[in-house]
């Protein structure tokens, strides 16, 4: 996942990347949570920037004592807050009254979720909210929420969202596969490319959510997590040679910004935004025939390291000249000084005749 992260957009639900691991299954304050809940209780729980909640309240005893599960769950007995410290070590008081500005806007109805997206909003704290009545956990990071749930819902989710990308990936494949016959033969249009470049958006877009979902269950994620990294194998790279063979600009860093702008819209990814993210002013009609440079059509040769590839893309422009060339036996790449032309040529023919 390392490589989708690389080129996600910076979101609202990033908020909580940093928090995901203090309350995943295993870790004790997510076992605390789960006793406060097997109780029935509710709970109000800040989590850093001490100082700064302190001054938001009143009343309440200081502990200063270490983090336990169970002296969490017995503190959660009473009706006020309780401040732990950022590295979760200390309990640093409980009891403690929160008077966040009431003039914040939250759409929480709950007068404990209330406090805590309107303190989260007023303080760089961590708060999360465990209702009594809903049996619901919320955590909150700048006034923005999001529900904690069970591990069996964050197990079928996973799995769930493994299956739609398996899926997802196996129908990708196959419109990859058509779209390099197309562009072989140079006759690709606008809505081949812009609908396999919305196919790998949708892809990651799921893989972002998936991920979550298996952060979340820790311990118990099993082999959830391997299953999603081979599933997403070669994904990204793939995603970003198809970029660099259609926009405005081959540069491999522009390819990631485009991506990170692809992956950011909210709105429909449709051919005509498609194409103003890859760089051109002009309007395209789908059925317009467009030629790629030939990066993801070279990768796959694999004698060829990435330096070899940009050589032959330099040297030849678009995937059709080289394709003319290759009948050749790739004459003009010995000029180049790229090594084995002759069983590059070989392959490349071998590669034309599997699609």
């Amino acid at each position: 996942m390392e490589k989708v992260r690389s080129i996600l957009p910076d979101r609202t639900d990033n908020l909580f990347d940093p928090v995901v691991s203090l309350v995943s299954s295993g870790r004790p304050l997510r076992e605390a949570i789960d006793m406060i809940i097997s109780a029935q209780n509710g709970a109000l729980i800040c989590i850093g920037d001490v100082e700064t909640v302190l001054m938001l309240g009143n009343g309440g005893f200081k502990i200063d004592t270490p983090l336990t599960p169970q002296r969490l769950f017995e503190l959660s007995k009473m009706d006020g807050a309780i401040v732990l410290s950022e590295d979760l070590k200390h309990i640093v008081c409980a009891n403690f009254h929160l008077n966040p500005d009431p003039g914040i806007y939250t759409s929480e109805t709950g007068m404990r979720h209330r406090s805590a997206a309107r303190t989260s909003a007023q303080t760089n704290a961590t708060v999360i909210a465990i209702s009594k009545r809903r049996v619901q956990t919320t955590l909150y990071r700048k006034g923005e929420g999001l529900t904690l749930d069970t591990d069996a819902i964050l197990l079928s989710k996973a799995n769930q969202g493994l299956l739609a990308l398996q899926n997802l990936k196996n129908t990708l494949e196959r419109a990859s596969m058509r779209l390099s016959f197309l562009e072989l033969d140079d006759i690709a249009t606008v809505a081949d490319v812009s609908g396999l470049m919305a196919r790998y958006c949708t892809l990651l877009d799921i893989a972002v959510e998936t991920e979550r979902f298996i952060d979340f269950l820790g311990n118990n994620s099993g082999l959830l997590r391997n299953q999603l990294e081979e599933i997403l194998g070669g994904m990204v790279d793939t995603f970003l040679l198809l970029i660099r063979d259609y926009a405005v600009t081959e540069d491999a860093d522009e390819a990631r910004q485009v991506a990170r702008a692809l992956l950011e819209l909210e709105s429909e990814k449709d051919s005509g935004t498609i194409m103003q993210m890859l760089g051109f002013e002009k309007s395209f009609a789908d059925e317009e025939h467009i030629s790629p440079r030939g990066f993801r059509a070279i990768s796959r040769i694999s004698m060829l390291d990435e330096v070899a590839v940009s050589k032959i893309i330099e040297e030849y422009g678009s995937l059709s000249a080289i394709v003319r060339d290759s009948k050749d036996g790739f004459d003009r790449l010995e000029n180049l000084g790229v090594d084995n032309v002759r069983a590059i040529a070989k392959s490349f023919l071998q590669l034309r005749s599997t699609l």
